[in-house]
């Protein structure tokens, strides 16, 4: 499991060649050193957390969507949810 960093912008970083950052608030951008993906994130008052859909941009072409973005949520500002 690669090393994770936040860099200025709120982009977060692996060094195993991925990177998440948000284009908006209910928006985020997951690339990889091959392609790129959009993720919605909505407000789940039930949840009290902001809830990252990575199932809507599950692929072949990205299989470790879920467990990257559930490790990149822990390094953003307020209460993230993948599901």
């Amino acid at each position: 499991m690669g090393q994770l960093r936040q860099v200025e912008d709120g982009t977060v970083q692996s060094d195993e060649g991925w990177a998440v950052r948000f284009l908006g608030p209910e928006l985020l951008e997951y690339c990889t050193d091959r392609s790129a993906c959009l993720v919605n994130v909505r407000y789940s008052a039930s949840a009290r957390a902001r809830q990252i859909y990575a199932t809507e941009s599950s692929s072949d072409l990205f299989p470790n969507l879920g467990d990257h973005l559930r490790r990149a949520a822990q390094l953003f500002r307020g209460q993230y949810v993948v599901v």
